[in-house]
């Protein structure tokens, strides 16, 4: 991967690219940072930025940094690939694994010193034997399953005793307790919420000492401000998918744009076909036709064939016919002057055009989220603040994305 900082506006490798406004990032972290504070007058909360699956497609290290110089506490990710790429680039930070580690993996974790999910006692004695073997301390944090069903320890009273044992075990440093909400109800949640929070004072009367309680992603964020404890664990409210309908954050901007360039435009007489089985014809009048070097192997996916719009000069062009691997069409009839060469906007917001990510989404029968972690590795991110490019990062050949 080839991390280049640049100080002109170079062309990306290829004519299918993905920008990243550091600026809006900035300003959707303290829109977050600005709502707990006016939620919790009284106290500080922590804000865990989650930055698993390539930061939702946005690049991890360049955003780790952006949102690590705004202000961000904690860095929580999947996995230990993801954390270690991140302790390469930043030695100090905060870094914390919320997903299932396997036993061979987690002294791996630890020398990196990364808080590590746990949630059996097996996995404690592993850890504190490699801290008495090195002399070094383990960093944990311990999942509770509330209801969820999918990674956790119980919360009964047996439950209890593991967890203080694991606190007393050698060389063990808990930072703190965590589960995570269904969102299926209000009702349910609030019972999860209560699981959580009778489970942890029922571990401090043994006398352990949780530094850290949390509960909340972006919508449990928002949605419930008394479920806030110590931390929340924002990820796609950062990434400009804040919470829809009565449950908001205000404010939250737009990061992405998802962008090519058209390739070829022709003209087709009534009756022609376009793409594999020919899904789409032209009508009676024919059809402008142009061809986008993007597919689903980019991240725009066989799912938006028929479906789909994307804007060009302005305008909405529908895509037609089968998506392929590396190549749709769109209907360009309506788009006074196209030619090749002309930007087009697939995905996010341009200046005053847009495709939004919600519409992709019901395009695609899926939800936010999995649309921008889709995003293909071949596509080059080119990051920009104050309308100037700072960096593109690519996993082509430095000398190619920055046309040198």
């Amino acid at each position: 991967m080839i991390y280049s900082p640049v100080s002109v506006d170079p062309q990306p490798a290829r004519d299918t690219w993905y920008e990243i406004d550091e600026d809006a990032l900035v300003s959707n972290y303290r829109c977050v940072r600005e709502f707990l504070d006016r939620t919790n007058p009284h106290r500080r909360v922590a804000i865990a930025a989650v930055m698993k699956a390539d930061a939702y497609g946005m690049g991890t290290v360049p955003v780790a940094r952006i949102l690590l110089r705004a202000g961000a506490d904690l860095i929580a990710v999947a996995c230990l690939t993801e954390a270690s790429l991140l302790r390469r680039s930043f030695p100090d930070a905060r870094i914390m694994i919320m997903g299932y580690t396997p036993d061979r993996l987690l002294t791996a974790a630890a020398e990196r010193a990364i808080a590590i999910t746990i949630f059996e006692e097996r996995q404690a004695a592993l850890l504190s034997e490699w801290s008495e073997r090195t002399g070094r301390q383990a960093h944990v944090e311990i999942k509770l399953d509330t209801g969820f069903n999918r990674l956790g320890c119980d919360d009964d009273d047996a439950a209890v005793d593991t967890v203080e044992r694991i606190a007393r075990m050698p060389g063990l440093v808990v930072d703190g307790m965590f589960s995570h909400l269904a969102l299926e109800s209000p009702a349910s949640d609030r019972r999860q919420f209560s699981r959580l929070s009778d489970f942890a004072d029922r571990v401090r009367t043994r006398g352990i000492a949780l530094a850290s309680i949390h509960l909340c992603d972006s919508i449990g964020m928002v949605r419930y401000p008394d479920f806030h404890l110590d931390m929340v664990r924002p990820g796609a409210i950062l990434y400009g998918a804040p919470p829809m309908g009565q449950h908001t954050l205000p404010g939250i901007r737009v990061p992405f744009a998802f962008k090519t360039r058209i390739a070829r435009v022709r003209r087709l007489a009534a009756g022609e076909g376009v793409s594999y089985d020919f899904t789409w014809r032209a009508p009676e009048s024919g059809a402008t036709l142009a061809t986008l070097p993007v597919g689903y192997a980019d991240g725009y996916r066989r799912a938006f064939s028929n479906r789909a719009h994307v804007v060009i000069r302005g305008v909405a062009a529908a895509v037609v016919g089968l998506v392929c691997m590396d190549q749709c069409t769109v209907d360009v009839s309506a788009v006074p002057g196209v030619s090749q060469g002309d930007e087009v906007v697939l995905l996010g917001r341009s200046g005053n055009d847009e495709v939004a990510l919600i519409d992709a989404a019901t395009w695609a029968a899926t939800n936010r989220n999995e649309v921008l972690a889709g995003i293909g590795k071949r596509v080059p991110r080119v990051y920009h603040r104050g309308g100037r490019i700072t960096q593109i990062v690519d996993e082509i050949d430095a000398e190619v994305s920055s046309g040198s």
